[in-house]
Protein backbone atom coordinates (compact mmCIF):
# COMPACT_ATOMS: atom_id res chain seq x y z
CA UNK A 1 0.00 0.00 0.00
CA UNK A 2 1.14 3.48 -0.78
CA UNK A 3 1.53 6.36 1.58
CA UNK A 4 -1.26 8.98 1.31
CA UNK A 5 -1.17 12.51 2.65
CA UNK A 6 -4.31 13.88 4.27
CA UNK A 7 -6.10 16.78 2.65
CA UNK A 8 -5.30 18.98 5.64
CA UNK A 9 -1.56 18.62 5.13
CA UNK A 10 -1.90 19.08 1.36
CA UNK A 11 -3.69 22.45 1.77
CA UNK A 12 -1.31 23.47 4.54
CA UNK A 13 1.66 22.90 2.23
CA UNK A 14 0.12 25.03 -0.56
CA UNK A 15 -0.36 27.94 1.80
CA UNK A 16 -2.98 30.56 2.51
CA UNK A 17 -2.36 32.48 -0.73
CA UNK A 18 -3.43 29.42 -2.72
CA UNK A 19 -6.80 29.38 -0.93
CA UNK A 20 -7.21 33.13 -1.32
CA UNK A 21 -6.69 32.72 -5.06
CA UNK A 22 -9.35 30.01 -5.23
CA UNK A 23 -11.85 32.10 -3.26
CA UNK A 24 -11.15 35.17 -5.37
CA UNK A 25 -11.58 33.25 -8.62
CA UNK A 26 -14.89 31.73 -7.48
CA UNK A 27 -16.46 35.18 -7.04
CA UNK A 28 -17.92 34.47 -3.62
CA UNK A 29 -19.29 37.59 -1.99
CA UNK A 30 -21.56 38.61 0.86
CA UNK A 31 -23.00 41.56 -1.05
CA UNK A 32 -25.44 40.96 -3.90
CA UNK A 33 -23.99 41.39 -7.37
CA UNK A 34 -24.88 44.62 -9.09
CA UNK A 35 -27.13 44.00 -12.03
CA UNK A 36 -27.37 46.23 -15.04
CA UNK A 37 -30.86 47.42 -15.89
CA UNK A 38 -32.54 46.68 -19.20
CA UNK A 39 -32.30 50.32 -20.24
CA UNK A 40 -28.57 50.51 -19.50
CA UNK A 41 -27.94 47.26 -21.39
CA UNK A 42 -29.96 48.54 -24.35
CA UNK A 43 -28.04 51.84 -24.29
CA UNK A 44 -24.75 49.92 -24.55
CA UNK A 45 -26.07 47.89 -27.49
CA UNK A 46 -27.22 51.06 -29.22
CA UNK A 47 -23.80 52.65 -28.70
CA UNK A 48 -22.22 49.56 -30.26
CA UNK A 49 -24.41 50.10 -33.35
CA UNK A 50 -23.10 53.67 -33.62
CA UNK A 51 -26.07 55.61 -32.26
CA UNK A 52 -26.32 58.02 -29.35
CA UNK A 53 -29.04 56.85 -26.89
CA UNK A 54 -29.17 60.14 -24.98
CA UNK A 55 -29.86 61.97 -28.24
CA UNK A 56 -32.70 59.58 -29.05
CA UNK A 57 -34.31 60.04 -25.63
CA UNK A 58 -33.87 63.83 -25.76
CA UNK A 59 -35.41 64.01 -29.24
CA UNK A 60 -38.47 62.08 -28.04
CA UNK A 61 -38.80 64.31 -24.96
CA UNK A 62 -38.77 67.42 -27.15
CA UNK A 63 -41.38 65.97 -29.48
CA UNK A 64 -43.76 65.35 -26.57
CA UNK A 65 -43.24 68.30 -24.16
CA UNK A 66 -46.76 67.99 -22.69
CA UNK A 67 -46.11 64.51 -21.32
CA UNK A 68 -46.41 64.03 -17.55
CA UNK A 69 -44.78 61.08 -15.82
CA UNK A 70 -46.72 59.72 -12.86
CA UNK A 71 -44.80 56.51 -12.19
CA UNK A 72 -41.10 55.71 -12.57
CA UNK A 73 -41.91 52.37 -14.22
CA UNK A 74 -44.01 54.24 -16.79
CA UNK A 75 -41.00 56.41 -17.64
CA UNK A 76 -38.72 53.37 -17.94
CA UNK A 77 -41.19 51.54 -20.19
CA UNK A 78 -41.43 54.61 -22.45
CA UNK A 79 -37.64 54.92 -22.68
CA UNK A 80 -37.30 51.19 -23.34
CA UNK A 81 -39.84 51.41 -26.18
CA UNK A 82 -38.09 54.44 -27.73
CA UNK A 83 -34.66 52.84 -27.60
CA UNK A 84 -35.96 49.53 -28.94
CA UNK A 85 -37.62 51.30 -31.88
CA UNK A 86 -34.45 53.24 -32.68
CA UNK A 87 -32.34 50.07 -32.57
CA UNK A 88 -34.82 48.20 -34.76
CA UNK A 89 -34.78 51.02 -37.35
CA UNK A 90 -30.96 51.08 -37.40
CA UNK A 91 -30.78 47.31 -37.85
CA UNK A 92 -33.30 47.37 -40.69
CA UNK A 93 -31.40 50.21 -42.35
CA UNK A 94 -28.13 48.26 -42.27
CA UNK A 95 -29.81 45.08 -43.50
CA UNK A 96 -31.31 46.95 -46.45
CA UNK A 97 -27.95 48.53 -47.29
CA UNK A 98 -26.26 45.12 -47.21
CA UNK A 99 -28.94 43.61 -49.42
CA UNK A 100 -28.57 46.45 -51.93
CA UNK A 101 -24.78 45.95 -52.03
CA UNK A 102 -25.17 42.19 -52.49
CA UNK A 103 -27.68 42.63 -55.31
CA UNK A 104 -25.35 45.09 -57.06
CA UNK A 105 -22.39 42.75 -56.69
CA UNK A 106 -24.46 39.84 -57.99
CA UNK A 107 -25.40 41.74 -61.15
CA UNK A 108 -21.89 43.00 -61.79
CA UNK A 109 -20.23 39.62 -61.33
CA UNK A 110 -22.06 38.11 -64.31
CA UNK A 111 -21.02 40.93 -66.62
CA UNK A 112 -22.09 44.46 -67.23
CA UNK A 113 -25.69 44.98 -68.33
CA UNK A 114 -24.56 46.72 -71.55
CA UNK A 115 -22.13 44.02 -72.68
CA UNK A 116 -22.41 43.17 -76.39
CA UNK A 117 -21.36 39.79 -77.73
CA UNK A 118 -21.04 39.12 -81.43
CA UNK A 119 -20.65 35.88 -83.34
CA UNK A 120 -17.26 35.35 -84.94
CA UNK A 121 -17.53 33.97 -88.45
CA UNK A 122 -15.46 30.88 -89.28
CA UNK A 123 -14.15 30.18 -85.79
CA UNK A 124 -15.19 27.52 -83.33
CA UNK A 125 -15.74 30.10 -80.60
CA UNK A 126 -19.35 31.11 -80.21
CA UNK A 127 -18.61 34.69 -79.20
CA UNK A 128 -15.71 37.07 -79.57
Amino acid sequence: MGHTISTYHDIKMKGIEYLRGIYLASGLSIRPKTRISKIDALKEIIRAWGLNPEEILTREALVQPHRTVVDQSQLEQGQLAQLTTALRQQMLKEIRENQDEKSMNCCLSSGSPGEIRTLVGGSKARYA
